[in-house]
C-alpha cells in the first residue's frame, strides 16, 4: 500500500500564512485557530469544523478555552498541486482565506458558517485586490473523481454521487437535486493513471469546498 504523501508545509509555514491574511483581509480580528493537515479529506480542498455553536460562551478566565476550532486542509488533494503547478500556492493561498471567511463568520459574526450573503460580500472584498481568487467551488473535480472508491445513482434523476469511504447512507441521505431515493453501486476501481489538469477558468468549477 502506497504511503501517504509527506505535507508539503509545515504547521508554523501554515500558521505564517494565516496570520498574514489575517492583518491583510481580516484586520487581524480573528483569533488562533488550529491549521492541520488531513489525509482523509478528499471530498473537498479545505474544511473550517468547529466543536461547539458560534455563540457559545467565551469565558475570561485563565483556565477557560474557547470551543475547538480548526481549518482542514487536503493533504491528498493539495500535496500534487503544490508540487506539479506554478498556480498551486494561489490556489493553497485562496482555500485558507475560503476557510478563513467561514472562521469569521463563527468567531466575529457569531452566525454559523455558509456561503450565503455575509460570505460573498467578505469573499468579494478579500478578491478585490487581485491577489488571490477565492471562490465557492474549487477546480480539483478530476482529483477528487480519482480519490473515489464508492459511488451511488439517484433513482430518479440519475446523478451520481462518489466518495472515497462510505458515508452516504441511502436510509438516510437524499439526492441533493431532486430528493430521490439513492442506490449504491457499490466499490469502483480508482483511477490509476495521471488525471489532466483542468482548465483554470472558474466558470467551469462545479464541486464545493
Amino acid at each position: 500500500m502506497a504511503s501517504s504523501p509527506t505535507p508539503p508545509l509545515t504547521t508554523d509555514e501554515l500558521t505564517a500564512i494565516w496570520f498574514d491574511l489575517n492583518v491583510r483581509y481580516f484586520d487581524g480580528a480573528l483569533p488562533p485557530i488550529d491549521l492541520v493537515w488531513s489525509r482523509r479529506l478528499t471530498s473537498s480542498i479545505g474544511m473550517f469544523v468547529s466543536r461547539g455553536g458560534p455563540r457559545s460562551s467565551w469565558s475570561e478566565t485563565a483556565s477557560a478555552k474557547p470551543p475547538r476550532r480548526e481549518i482542514r486542509l487536503s493533504l491528498p488533494l493539495l500535496t500534487p498541486l503544490l508540487a506539479g503547478s506554478p498556480h498551486g500556492f494561489t490556489e493553497l493561498l485562496s482555500t485558507v482565506a475560503h476557510e478563513m471567511i467561514h472562521q469569521w463568520q463563527y468567531d466575529i459574526l457569531k452566525r454559523r458558517p455558509s456561503h450565503g450573503p455575509d460570505f460573498l460580500r467578505k469573499m468579494s472584498e478579500v478578491n478585490r485586490d487581485g491577489s488571490l481568487a477565492v471562490s465557492l467551488y474549487h477546480s480539483l473535480q478530476q482529483e477528487v473523481l480519482a480519490l473515489a472508491r464508492f459511488a451511488w445513482r439517484c433513482r430518479q434523476c440519475g446523478r451520481i454521487y462518489r466518495r472515497q469511504r462510505r458515508t452516504i447512507q441511502p436510509r438516510r441521505h437524499h439526492c441533493g437535486s431532486c430528493r430521490g431515493a439513492l442506490q449504491e453501486l457499490g466499490a469502483v476501481r480508482r483511477i490509476e493513471s495521471p488525471v489532466p489538469r483542468p482548465s483554470p477558468d472558474r466558470a467551469q468549477l462545479s464541486l464545493p469546498f
